[in-house]
Parts: C-alpha cells; sequence; structure tokens
C-alpha cells in the first residue's frame, strides 16, 4: 500500500515550500522537499545590462537578504573591473553588511523561531503568542530591530533595496547627526541583544531535545580571516564532521570546489562539494557553519556567548537547535561590531570613491548573507556589459541537507506519521526546517521546460 503526506504549506519561512512524505507498505520511500516559489531568472537577465546596475538588480531577488546581494554583486563588478575600493569605503560596506544581520537575524528569531520554543499551544506559536507569552522578550527584539532598520536606512539611503554601494566605493557616508543618533539605538539595542541572547542560551539547555533527533552533522562551509569568524571579505574553508578543515581557497576559485546539479521536484539549484560528489558532498552553510568553520569569535560579549554555544552544541553540531543558538551569538556579534565602528567612525576618514573605467574581464564577489555563503560571479565586456551571471545562493546550498534532515526524522518517527503522532511530528519537522531560516526567494533559480513538437505539414 502507499501513502503520501504533504506538509504544505510550510509555515513561517520566507516564500513557499512543501514537504512531501511518501510510504509504500510500511516503509519510508522518500522525503521531498518541494521549492515552489515562482522561478526568478535573475541570472538571465542580468545579461545585457550595465554591470554598474547588477548591484541595484540582484538585490531585487528578495526582500529580506537585499544588502548581502547588493554588497556581493558590488564586489563581483569590482573584481571583474580590477577596482581598488577607499579604506573609508570598506568600512562604510562592513558597517551595511553588519545592518543586515541585524535585521534579518532579529527578524528570524523573533518572528520566525522563538515562538517555537515558549510552550505555546499551537495556534499561539506566532509573533503575537510571543507578545502574550513574554512581552519583555518582544521589546528587546523590536529595540534591536529598529536599530538595525536606522542602520541600514542611513548607510543604504533605503530601509529596503539600498542603493549606496557605487562601483569604486559608497555614494554617502554617514553626516555627525546620524552617527550619534545610531549610537543611542546602539546601546538599547546592546543590551536588549545581551538579555535576549542569555535567554535563548537558557532555554536552549533545558530544550535541546526539541530538535535532537540523530541527524547527522556534515560539511559546512564559511568565510575566514586569519582564522577568525568573518561576515564580509576572506577565504571560503571547508571543515569535515569533526571541525577539520579540508579546504580553504579565494573566492575567485570557488568553480573548483563547489558543483551545482537540478532537482527532478523542485525549482532550485542543488550545490554540493564537487571533489567529494553527491549527495555525499552536500555540506550546510549558515550561523551554524560559520561558528564550525572559525578558530574564534571577536567581540567581547559575542566571543564569550561562543564559549558558551561551544560547551553546549559542540563545534561541528547535528542538534539544529544550534543553528539558533548561533544565530543569537552572531546577533550580539553584530550589534556589538556596528556600535564599536560607530563609536570608531574610521569611515570618516579619507575618501569614500574611486575613479572607475569600465572594462572586459571577470570577477567573484563573495559575501556571507545572514543565511550563508553568497556567490555573485559575473563576466563583462569592453563596454561594461554583462555577458554572463551565476548566483548561488545559501538556501540553495542548503536545500538538499535541508531534505536530509528532514528524511532522518521521517524514517525515526515513522510510527508517528501513521499514527496518532503525526501533527507533532511536521511540526518538529517545521520546526527544523525554520532552524535553517531558508529564504525560498532567493533559492529558485532552475525550472525544467519541456517543448514537445508535433507534427505539422510543411508549407
Amino acid at each position: 500500500m502507499r501513502q503520501e503526506f504533504k506538509i504544505t504549506p510550510l509555515t513561517r519561512v520566507e516564500g513557499h515550500g512543501n514537504v512531501i512524505i511518501r510510504i509504500e507498505d510500511g516503509k519510508l520511500s522518500e522525503v521531498e522537499l518541494n521549492i515552489v516559489e515562482s522561478p526568478r531568472f535573475f541570472e538571465k537577465f542580468l545579461q545585457g545590462k550595465p554591470a554598474e546596475d547588477a548591484p541595484r538588480i540582484s538585490e531585487r531577488i528578495c526582500g529580506i537578504c537585499f544588502v548581502a546581494h547588493h554588497l556581493a554583486s558590488i564586489k563581483a563588478v569590482e573584481a571583474a573591473w580590477g577596482v581598488q575600493v577607499p579604506e573609508a569605503a570598506w568600512e562604510l560596506r562592513e558597517l551595511l553588511n553588519l545592518a543586515g544581520y541585524v535585521t534579518s537575524h532579529t527578524l528570524h528569531l523573533a518572528f520566525l523561531a522563538i515562538p517555537d520554543f515558549l510552550d505555546l499551544p499551537p495556534e499561539k506559536r506566532h509573533i503575537l503568542g510571543l507578545g502574550e507569552k513574554d512581552p519583555k522578550l518582544l521589546k528587546h527584539a523590536l529595540n534591536i530591530y529598529d536599530y538595525g532598520l536606522a542602520l541600514t536606512e542611513m548607510l543604504g539611503g533605503k530601509r529596503v533595496h539600498v542603493v549606496t554601494a557605487v562601483p569604486g566605493g559608497m555614494s554617502k557616508s554617514l553626516e555627525k547627526e546620524e552617527r550619534e543618533k545610531l549610537l543611542g539605538l546602539a546601546s538599547t539595542a546592546m543590551a536588549s541583544a545581551g538579555e535576549i541572547a542569555d535567554w535563548f542560551m537558557d532555554t536552549a539547555e533545558k530544550k535541546a531535545e526539541l530538535v535532537n533527533y540523530p541527524i547527522k552533522a556534515k560539511y559546512c562551509m564559511g568565510l575566514v580571516k586569519d582564522g577568525a569568524h568573518e561576515l564580509y571579505d576572506g577565504n571560503l574553508r571547508v571543515v569535515d564532521l569533526k571541525g577539520s578543515s579540508v579546504y580553504e581557497f579565494k573566492a575567485s576559485e570557488y568553480l573548483e570546489y563547489l558543483a551545482e546539479r537540478v532537482s527532478p521536484h523542485s525549482h532550485v539549484k542543488l550545490p554540493y562539494l564537487r571533489k567529494v560528489g553527491f549527495p555525499e558532498g552536500v555540506h550546510r552553510v549558515g550561523p551554524l557553519a560559520r561558528l564550525a568553520v572559525a578558530d574564534r569569535m571577536k567581540g567581547d560579549l559575542a566571543s564569550k556567548l561562543a564559549e558558551r554555544y561551544y560547551k553546549l552544541f559542540g563545534k561541528v553540531p547535528s542538534n539544529m537547535m544550534a543553528y539558533n543558538a548561533a544565530r543569537f551569538v552572531e546577533l550580539v556579534y553584530a550589534v556589538e561590531a556596528s556600535k564599536r565602528m560607530l563609536e570608531e567612525a574610521r569611515f570618516a576618514r579619507g575618501p569614500i570613491r574611486a575613479e572607475v573605467k569600465e572594462r572586459a574581464g571577470e570577477g567573484v564577489g563573495v559575501v556571507e548573507a545572514p543565511r550563508g555563503v553568497l556567490v555573485h560571479h559575473y563576466k563583462t565586456d569592453e563596454q561594461g556589459i554583462i555577458r554572463l551571471a551565476n548566483v548561488i545562493t545559501p538556501t540553495a546550498i542548503n536545500a538538499p541537507s535541508i531534505e536530509q534532515d528532514l528524511t532522518v526524522i521521517a524514517e525515526n518517527s515513522l510510527q508517528s506519521i501513521l499514527g496518532e503522532g503525526r501533527k507533532e511530528t511536521f511540526w518538529r519537522m517545521e520546526v527544523l526546517t525554520r532552524a535553517y531560516d531558508p529564504c525560498i526567494s532567493c533559492a529558485t533559480h532552475t525550472i525544467k521546460i519541456v517543448v514537445e513538437e508535433k507534427n505539422r505539414e510543411n508549407h
């Protein structure tokens, strides 16, 4: 007998996705993660566009990850054209990237993840339920989010789909009044981030079993700089299941280490480690992976929180609650680091833009988006027109890993799925999926097109 169960739609994630579980004669047949968001085709319609327009076009891939796309895109353009960016502009871009982390991590944790850990009834597992259960916790989250929005708007020129990173640097800096206002918000956000992170670590220690299925550890990939945790620039490092480094390479070398295949049941590319193969080379990116590849965490409070994280989850965790715990570590880091950069104001020293000349070239731009490694790769002609574009997003990298993890849950909960515990198991599968914080809109880049030729008379 063949049975099919569906989780449709996946809730509290960005975009549209489903999980399909097929069981045949009482045994698990397959589990599919269906990314059903309409395909986007950004890589195709970037072709033929002036490269200086790419940072504003490509960030429309997403309304959440727009800062990361903006910055990865501009880095790719500048790499193709051999542009050296002034130090002050580099500082402003790093600060803008941190702003993206403050807003994105807070949005995920407060609105999507935390309601799962508050012993709320199913109908209350949402942001309003959080407000009823713990108003103080919600207030802390809103304090942090307000700071992130203000930082994004003042640095990026807009709250959504920023415009200030241009080939050669930045189109604006921060005025003195803006910096003073941001420092006030940063102080409030820092206090809130510390309290809410402590709360989550306490909760994780008590409820680690919530998503502690026997899910396997995997290869992890992330940026490092001199071995330290890094979000904007550096080398890509891959570690194995024990945390030992197996590869470390420059962004420009990514095609030697990453390959992609097309999913037969999903509008998403499936990246994997080329030298390992598929499916063994499926790997994780994002907060969990970044803490796995890093030798150390920067920042006073963030480094102390990271020590607590490693003690609880280990270097390369298999417990998916580690994703949200690592996200809290990074949230504290982003607030702490951005506050320090505002205090030092190194971005106020020197020019913020260099002269640029378009040329034929090829460039790769890599940043750590909140959800993981983001790759933009462009080739331009002599007029600076894009002739080839490739984008690899974090959720595309994580998609096959999520599917594998869901299969493990289904296998170990098969009797519950067939019996009375189905709703609880499906909720836990959604909790696991949410832990990755998938950004489905970013991941939908492929579609299979079948053309049927019919017999026609020749005229």
